[in-house]
C-alpha cells in the first residue's frame, strides 16, 4: 500500500532519497533506525509501500536492544541510518508479520516493554480525524519537533500525508529550529508538555511579531493552566490538547481554552462510554472508567483511565485506573496529587505512588518531587501545600526531592522499570574489574606512568631507573599491557603527551577509592539515606582536598574558564562566581568586581552553608556555578540564581551532566552519593528548571572528554533581580 502526499516542489525537506530496499519481502519486519527528517519519512514510507512491516525504533536504541525489540517481534532485520544513506542488517528471515502492519515500541504503564500492533488502516484514519479537526488544508506547514517513532508523532505523519501538507520534522531538543519555522510561517505545532514549556521560553524572546501559528496541540500529557498561561504569553494563543493511546491513536481533541485536564469531544469516529466498577454506565459529571470503539470495531477497548464527562466542556482525564490508590473505602488519583504539586512554586516535577507497609492495610502515599531549591532544600512548604489543597486521605505520607524524573521519547515520565541481575559473567567481570584500577594507582605510585610518558622504555631500563625489584616490575608492566593500561612503542614514538592532567585524577580516584567511594559508604548511603551520611559527618581531609584542586583545577579547566567568558560576553562588571573550588572564573577574568561564595566541604575554607546565601546587597552581571550545580547551597537554588541576576545579567554554568553527548560515566553517580550531590544530574532537567525558574538558555556548549558543559542563560521573567 502507499503513502501519498502532494508536496509542492518549493519543499525539499517533504521529500529524500529512499534507500535500497530491494530485498525486502511483503511481511517482511525491518526495524527502522534513524533520526527525525526527511530520511526517515523516506523510509518509513518505503517500507509500507513495500508491504514490510516496519518495526519503530528510537533513534538512539544500540544494536542490542534493537535485536531484542526483533526478537519480541518474531524476527527481522534492523535498517539503520548510516552517513548519508542506510544500512539493511542482519540474516534476510522469513516473513513475520501481516503487511499493512505497523509495530511501536512501549513501556506501558508498568515499564515492561511491550510491542504495539498498528494497522494501517487505523494510522490513516487517526490522520483524517485529526485533518477534519484541525481543518488542515495542503497549504498548512506543520513542524513536528517530536520522535517520528512515536505513537503521538506518527498520527501527525499521517495527518500531514492525507492532507498533502508540508511537513517539518526537527530533533525533539532544536527548539531554535522549531522558532526559526515559526518565523518563516509555519502553521501548525504538535507538542507534548515538557516542549511547550521550554519553547514557551525561548520564544517569549526569539518569536518575531506577525508569525502564522494557528494551532498548538500537546499530547501525550496535561496541560496545566501555569503551562497554558505561559505558552499564549509567548505566542498569543492557548494550548488545544489531545487524548490517545499507542494502541488507538488520538481519541478526544480540544481546543484551547479549556479547564486543565479537559481533553474535549470525541474524534470522528470514536464511541465511548463511562462506567463503573461493575462496567455499569455512569451518568455525566460521575467518574468512571473509559472504554471506547473506533470506526467498524465490534468491540470496546478498555483504555484504562479513570475518567469524568462533564459537558459542556467534554472528558476530563482523572488518571490511570492501574495508578489509581484505593484508601479503605477511597479511591484517590496520583495525577490530580501530582497536578496539585506541581503548581507549587517550587517544584518542576512531581510523581506520586503508592507504597505498601508491612503491617499496615493501606498504602504509604510517597511523592517524589524535583525542587527548584535542589535536592536537600525543605520540603515542608510543599508537604504544607498539598495539604491545604487536598483532602487529609490525599496528601502525601513522604515528599522526597530528587534530582531530576526520568522521561520517555514522548516527554511522559517514564514509569519504573523491573529490574533483575546481569548475566553471572558479567557480574564476574565487575567482581574483578577493581584488580585493574589497583594495577593503575601502583603503577602512578610507583612513578612508572610519569616515567613512561617522559620516555618509552623497557621492564628492566625501568626497574632500573625507579630502582625496584625487576622481577616484579616485569610482572606488573605485563598485566598492564593485558589490561590496556600501557602499550608498546613504535621505533618512531617519542614521549606521549603530557599526563599531567590524567595523573591528577588518577591521584584523586586512589584517594576516594580509600576512603569514600567504597562499599561501605556506598552500603550506609543505601540503607540511612543521603541526610547525615559521613562525608557530611565528618569532612574530607586535607589529602583528598589537595588531589581534588589538582584535578578540578587543571589548565584544560582554566582554558575552559576563558571560553566560557567569552561565551558568556563578559566584557567587565559585576561577577559573582559560585563553586567547590578556589575561584578559577574569577581569576581568568581578572574584575575587581568580584565577589566569591565557595560551596561544598571539598572547597576549603569557609563554604557557603547549605541554606540560602547570605545578603549580598546587589544583583550580578554575570553569575557563575562552577562545579557547584548539583551541590546542596546556592548552586542548586534556580530561583535565588534567577534573583541574583542583573538588567541584562547572564548566568554561566559549568558542570557535568549525564545526559551530555558522550557525556560522563554512569558511574559518577557513586561520587554523587558518597560525597557530591545529586541536584540536577540532567542537562534536560536543569534548563526546564530554569525556565520554570525565569531563566531562559541562549546556548549550550560541550568540551572536553569527558564531556564538560557550559550553559549559558539570561532572565526571562519576573524572578530576575529580586
Amino acid at each position: 500500500m502507499t503513502l501519498r502526499s502532494t508536496p509542492a516542489p518549493a519543499q525539499p525537506d517533504s521529500l529524500a532519497e529512499g534507500p535500497d530496499l530491494s530485498t525486502v519481502r511483503p511481511g517482511e519486519v525491518v526495524a527502522l533506525r534513524a533520526l527525525n527528517g526527511p530520511r526517515w519519512l523516506a523510509a518509513y514510507r518505503a517500507l509500507l509501500d513495500l508491504g514490510a512491516v516496519p518495526l519503530l525504533l528510537d533513534a538512539e536504541v544500540p544494536d542490542e536492544e534493537a535485536r531484542r525489540w526483533l526478537v519480541r517481534a518474531g524476527g527481522g532485520r534492523l535498517l539503520s541510518a548510516t552517513g548519508p544513506g542506510f544500512e539493511l542488517s542482519g540474516v534476510e528471515s522469513a516473513p513475520a508479520g501481516t503487511a499493512g502492519t505497523v509495530l511501536l515500541c512501549s513501556s506501558g504503564t508498568t515499564g515492561a516493554p511491550k510491542l504495539v500492533r498498528r494497522t494501517l488502516a487505523s494510522l490513516q484514519a487517526e490522520g483524517g480525524r485529526h485533518v477534519r479537526f484541525a481543518d488542515l488544508t495542503a497549504q498548512d506547514h506543520v513542524v513536528l519537533a517530536l520522535p517520528m517513532w512515536h505513537a503521538y508523532a506518527l498520527g501527525w505523519v499521517h495527518t500531514c500525508l492525507a492532507a498533502g501538507c508540508r511537513l517539518t520534522s526537527t530533533g525533539p531538543t532544536d527548539l531554535g529550529r522549531v522558532v526559526e519555522l515559526l518565523n518563516a510561517g509555519a502553521t501548525v505545532l504538535p507538542l507534548v508538555p515538557t516542549t511547550a514549556a521550554l519553547l514557551a521560553a525561548r520564544a517569549a524572546r526569539t518569536l518575531r511579531p506577525g508569525h502564522r501559528l494557528r494551532l498548538a496541540m500537546v499530547g501525550a500529557g496535561a496541560v496545566t493552566d501555569e503551562l497554558d498561561d505561559r505558552f499564549r504569553a509567548a505566542f498569543g494563543i492557548g494550548l488545544a490538547r489531545d487524548y490517545g493511546s499507542t494502541e488507538t491513536g488520538s481519541l478526544f481533541s480540544a481546543p484551547a481554552d479549556l479547564p486543565a485536564g479537559c481533553v474535549g469531544e470525541p474524534l470522528a469516529g470514536v464511541q465511548f462510554r463511562v462506567l463503573d466498577e461493575q462496567g455499569r454506565p455512569v451518568p455525566p459529571g460521575t467518574p468512571g472508567v473509559l472504554e471506547v470503539r473506533l470506526d467498524d470495531d465490534t468491540e470496546w477497548r478498555n483504555t484504562g483511565d479513570r475518567v469524568r464527562w462533564q459537558p459542556p466542556d467534554g472528558l476530563f482525564i482523572l488518571g490511570r485506573q492501574t495508578r489509581a490508590v484505593r484508601r479503605g473505602d477511597r479511591w484517590i488519583s496520583p495525577d490530580e496529587i501530582e497536578e496539585v504539586l506541581r503548581a507549587h512554586p517550587d517544584v518542576l516535577e512531581a510523581r506520586v505512588a503508592a507504597v505498601s507497609r508491612p503491617g499496615r492495610p493501606a498504602p504509604a502515599l510517597h511523592a517524589t518531587v524535583v525542587n527548584l531549591r535542589g535536592v536537600h532544600a525543605d520540603t515542608r512548604t510543599i508537604q504544607r501545600h498539598a495539604g491545604a489543597a487536598l483532602a487529609a486521605h490525599k496528601v502525601p505520607d513522604r515528599v522526597i526531592p530528587v534530582g531530576s524524573l526520568e522521561r520517555g521519547p514522548s516527554g511522559k515520565l517514564r514509569a519504573p522499570q523491573r529490574l533483575k541481575p546481569a548475566d553471572p559473567a558479567d557480574l564476574m567481570a565487575a567482581a574483578q574489574a577493581y584488580k585493574r584500577s589497583e594495577l593503575l594507582f601502583t603503577l602512578h605510585r610507583l612513578g612508572l606512568l610519569a616515567a613512561l610518558a617522559t620516555e618509552p622504555a623497557d621492564a628492566p631500563t625501568l626497574a632500573a631507573r625507579l630502582d625496584l625489584d625487576p622481577h616484579t616490575c616485569e610482572q606488573l608492566l605485563r598485566a598492564a599491557q593485558d589490561t590496556g593500561l600501557v602499550r608498546v612503542a613504535t621505533d618512531e614514538e617519542a614521549a606521549e603527551a603530557d599526563l599531567a592532567e590524567a595523573c591528577a585524577v588518577i591521584a584523586l580516584e586512589e584517594q576516594l577509592s580509600r576512603s569514600w567511594v567504597t562499599r561501605e559508604q556506598l552500603t550506609e548511603v543505601g540503607r540511612d539515606g543521603l541526610h547525615g551520611r559521613a562525608f557530611d559527618r565528618k569532612g574530607p581531609d586535607e589529602d583528598l582536598r589537595r588531589a581534588y584542586t589538582a584535578a578540578m583545577h587543571s589548565p584544560g579547566a582554566d582554558r575552559r574558564s576563558r571560553l566560557g567568558l567569552r561565551l558568556a560576553g563578559y566584557q567587565g562588571g559585576s561577577l559573582l562566581e559560585i563553586t567547590c573550588g578556589s575561584g578559577r572564573y574569577l581569576t581568568a577574568a581578572d574584575t575587581t568586581e568580584g565577589r566569591l561564595v565557595r560551596v561544598g566541604a571539598l572547597a576549603g575554607g569557609d563554604p557557603a552553608p547549605t541554606g540560602d546565601l547570605p545578603d549580598l546587597g546587589q544583583t550580578f552581571d554575570l553569575v557563575v556555578v562552577c562545579n557547584a550545580i548539583h551541590l546542596a547551597g546556592p548552586g542548586a537554588d534556580l530561583p535565588r540564581l534567577a534573583g541574583l541576576l542583573a538588567p541584562g545579567g547572564r548566568l554561566l554554568i559549568d558542570d557535568v551532566f549525564l545526559d551530555a553527548p558522550g557525556g560522563v560515566p554512569g558511574d559518577v553517580r557513586l561520587d554523587w552519593l558518597t560525597h557530591g550531590g545529586l541536584s540536577w544530574p540532567t542537562e534536560e532537567a536543569t534548563i526546564a528548571g530554569l525556565a520554570r525558574a525565569g531563566v531562559a538558555v541562549r546556548r549550550v556548549v560541550h568540551v572536553g572528554k569527558p564531556t564538560s558543559t557550559l550553559i549559558v542563560a539570561d532572565a526571562d521573567g519576573p524572578e530576575a533581580g529580586r
